[in-house]
Formats: C-alpha cells, structure tokens, sequence
C-alpha cells in the first residue's frame, strides 16, 4: 500500500490492550523519526494521560482533542505547530476522557472517525496515540486508522494483550490491519525473554519487529523533553528505533 491512498497520508494507531508497555514512546519517537526523513507528520494525543502532548510540549497540557470532538472545531486548526521537532500536535489531557465518556452518553461516538480523517488531508502521516482499550471511544477511534502498531514487553500478560488487539483488529474489518508489534524493553540477553521472543514470532510471523531493549535513556530522554535520536544517537536503542521507522516507511510506500 502507498504512503498516500487517494492522495491522504495514512493513519497509524500506536495501540494494546494493556498499559506500561510504551505505547507513548514508541509513538512519539515513529512520528519525530518519520518527521526527521522529511515527512510531513502529524501526531494525535488521543490517550486521556496526557503524555504525548506533555512530552513535546514541554508539560504543557492542552485539550485540543476536547475541542475537536464536543465543539466541533476544525482538525487541522487545533493542530500545534511544534518547531523542535518538525511535527504537527494535536493536543489531549483528561478532557478527553471527559469528551469521549460525553459522546458515548449521547449516542454520538459514531462521529469520532470522520473527525480524525481530515487530518490526512494536510499530512503524509498521522500517528494516533491511542487511549486505553476499555475506554469508550476506543473502537471508533480504532475505525479512524489505516493501520495499527501494536507494542508489547516480553511478559505473558503483555503479550496476551497482543492477542487481543490483533483479534479486536480482525473483528473490525478491512480496516485498520495490523502493521507491526514492537517487543519493547527487552533483556534480549535473557531466557525468559527469548522464550517469549520465539512465542511472539510463532504467532505473529513477519509482523513482529526488531525489538527494543531496556534502557534508561528513554526515561531520561522523556524526562528532558527530547527523544534517543537526539539524546543518544550512537547506542543500540537508537539503532533499534530507526530500524522501526524503516519497517513503517517501507510498509507505507510497499
């Protein structure tokens, strides 16, 4: 599938069933890094935490993404313009949860992908930081995308929330499909990790990517307001995450 489809940039889901496993990293770091490859980007904080727009917009918590679903303003105008990093944000906080919680009580969730589409109009790409699976609204924001990212540790209960987003996918239809799973905080050179390394592939196939290891600078790079390629270029984590951003732009533009 093409980067565009009918001239509008895909949309991509960073997505699991179970928290902790670095949804928010990893989506932050696929979007700066696409943006670093001269992409027109796009991210949208669509988990009520917060994170995403904390991190990039140096604590600063906007709800963009309240406005955009309850007052029906235009996407691309609640978009911020984050110079640093060469993306486009569109802002979340806990009005989001409040906002979605509001749509489901009004019969009015059906509303949520078409108010995400159009952000394809004006990017290349539109990453979708996506919120817990429990959450009303999940579902519908699931329907905006194209594709989902799914990350995981290399624990039972974290892969089991694999199982699910894969089945939740499948059970939605032709769209989204599931583009990678990203084993994440990895101690490669463990047994227990291995073993579940090997499990992973087993069910998954070509769709499971280059692992992630455990390191401490992506707690650093969080907690400085920066991201690895920048932080620390040279080390394994970096490599490793540029790896991912090829496989995204490779399933893109195959």
């Amino acid at each position: 599938m093409n980067e565009k489809r009918n001239g509008v940039g895909s949309i991509i889901g960073v997505a699991n069933q179970k928290g902790g496993v670095g949804k928010t990293t990893l989506a932050v770091h696929l979007a700066i890094g696409a943006a670093r490859r001269g992409k027109r980007v796009i991210l949208v904080d669509a988990d009520p935490q917060g994170n995403s727009t904390s991190w990039l917009m140096d604590g600063i918590l906007d709800g963009g993404m309240y406005r955009l679903l309850i007052l029906k303003d235009a996407p691309v105008k609640m978009v911020a313009g984050l110079r640093n990093w060469g993306v486009g944000l569109l802002p979340g906080n806990y009005e989001t949860g409040q906002a979605l919680a509001m749509l489901g009580a009004i019969g009015r969730l059906g509303e949520i992908p078409g108010r995400i589409r159009p952000l394809g109009e004006v990017a290349d790409l539109v990453i979708m930081d996506m919120p817990p699976s429990r959450m009303a609204g999940f579902n519908e924001l699931l329907m905006a995308c194209d594709w989902v990212i799914t990350p995981t540790q290399l624990e039972r209960l974290s892969l089991e929330g694999v199982r699910l987003m894969a089945q939740a996918v499948r059970e939605l239809g032709e769209r989204p499909r599931l583009m990678g799973v990203v084993p994440n905080m990895c101690r490669v050179r463990t047994r227990e990790h291995q073993a579940q390394m090997v499990d992973l592939v087993q069910i998954f196939g070509g769709v499971v990517w280059p692992p992630l290891p455990l390191t401490i600078r992506v707690t650093e790079a969080a907690s400085y307001g920066t991201t690895v390629y920048d932080l620390c270029p040279g080390e394994d984590v970096t490599t490793a995450m540029n790896e991912i951003v090829t496989r995204m732009m490779g399933v893109l533009n195959g």
